[in-house]
């Protein structure tokens, strides 16, 4: 396999590792939107669950409020019976001294009652509202999730033959080449670079003069010595133009620079 034979296959391999990238990206866009639409809708139910249940024990313990100020209020009409049946000072005193404790006591319950009221008001309120935005994020999970998975299953299909086209491109490559193709993918999305002037075009910095004189008989690949993606010359433009050089010279010239 020629050096020109290579330079097409890398150049083709790139582009499609730049496709699957991008599908990849989208693939986990989509899955993390609906995840997170699902992610939101387990934490509302939670916490529908926990304020019901918050909401419950208030209840309960307002109910054994309100039983508790009725049997305060019998206690405190038997304190006055007591104190109108009083016979002398000592009794008197006795009687009044317990129906002021009960009143303070009665006092007490019914702002605690009206507190536990107020945040129950408050909690069903919440109850309300987190009930409402669930039933809007589940039906925009069902709104969606039909669309989505029919977009994710096309672009899976579409990754799958990518990688089915770029197995076939492999194939044509050296092991050697490939397995330094996939070193510096890792490091770098865009693995490759093209020069025609001196100039990497993935970096843009000036290559060695003696380099560069080697690359332009075409005989092998180099390597940056700055980005260190696999470098390859191809003819100027204005060359190509003249029908000094076909295709491969002028892909790689006209494709945009990759950091």
């Amino acid at each position: 396999m020629s050096i020109r034979d290579q330079i097409a296959s890398l150049e083709a391999l790139a582009s499609l590792d730049v496709d699957v990238r991008r599908m990849e990206e989208q693939i986990g866009k989509q899955r993390g939107s609906l995840e997170g639409m699902r992610a939101e809708a387990r934490d509302l139910e939670a916490r529908l669950k926990t304020d019901r249940e918050t909401l419950a024990m208030m209840d309960k313990t307002r109910s054994e409020l309100q039983i508790e100020l009725r049997q305060m209020t019998q206690q405190i009409e038997r304190s006055r019976e007591k104190l109108a049946r009083s016979r002398n000072e000592r009794e008197t005193n006795a009687a009044q001294r317990e129906i002021e404790e009960l009143r303070k006591l009665h006092r007490d319950r019914e702002e605690e009652l009206e507190r536990l009221t107020n945040a129950a008001e408050e909690a069903r309120k919440s109850i309300d509202a987190t009930d409402t935005k669930l039933k809007g994020v589940v039906g925009a999970v069902e709104g969606t999730q039909e669309g989505t998975m029919q977009s994710l299953e096309q672009l899976e299909a579409n990754r799958a033959a990518r990688l089915q086209e770029r197995d076939g491109i492999v194939k044509k490559l050296p092991v050697p080449l490939y397995r330094r193709y996939e070193s510096i993918r890792t490091k770098r999305p865009y693995a490759i670079a093209a020069t025609h002037d001196g100039t990497c075009q993935g970096c843009h910095m000036t290559l060695p003069p003696m380099m560069f004189q080697t690359m332009k008989r075409q005989d092998a690949f180099e390597q940056c010595p700055s980005c260190r993606r696999i470098l390859y010359y191809v003819p100027a433009p204005s060359r190509a133009a003249e029908g000094g050089d076909d295709e491969p010279g002028k892909q790689s010239s006209s494709s945009p620079s990759r950091a």
